[in-house]
């Protein structure tokens, strides 16, 4: 009885840690993936800039993993990501870093950005959204993908 206890105590305990500090399993129901595209002609052109990878969401926080970054030729792109509590502002991610673009010259190039780690856990309840960008500055087209930790699925479009 005295063990069955300790170990209840032992796994609430544990439970209520990864609460506390944003740990955790990766939510089931949200999407997995993203994928941002700018399209020359208002989405009847040539690609751009584009941006995909995979997401994890965590108890307050989130990880995009394996992301890809596009930018066309001779084009001038930027890629952006941010994490959002409702309308409140939690975390960001910008390549490149600086203020600019990134300008690969006479052909395309994939930026291999890796895993990008947005941290909400100093938010009660965590980032519930990220908005994804990939701009073509030259241009002024902003690709986007809409993700919600609530939703099955991300929402795409360019403006």
């Amino acid at each position: 009885m005295f063990v069955r206890n300790l170990a209840r105590v032992g796994i609430s305990a544990s439970v209520m840690a990864a609460g506390v500090f944003g740990f955790g399993v990766a939510a089931q129901a949200a999407p997995s993936s993203f994928t941002a595209k700018a399209i020359h002609a208002n989405g009847a052109g040539a690609l751009a800039a584009q941006a995909t990878g995979g997401l994890a969401w965590y108890n307050r926080s989130a990880t995009l993993t394996n992301v890809a970054f596009y930018v066309a030729a001779n084009e001038c792109g930027r890629f952006t990501v941010i994490g959002m509590q409702g309308s409140s502002y939690v975390d960001s991610y910008d390549y490149p870093s600086s203020t600019g673009c990134v300008r690969p010259g006479s052909t395309g190039r994939i930026y291999d950005l890796k895993n990008i780690a947005l941290d909400g856990s100093d938010w009660s309840g965590g980032i519930t959204d990220i908005f994804v960008y990939a701009v073509d500055v030259d241009h002024n087209v902003t690709g986007f993908a809409k993700c919600g930790r609530a939703a099955s699925n991300c929402v795409a479009g360019q403006y």
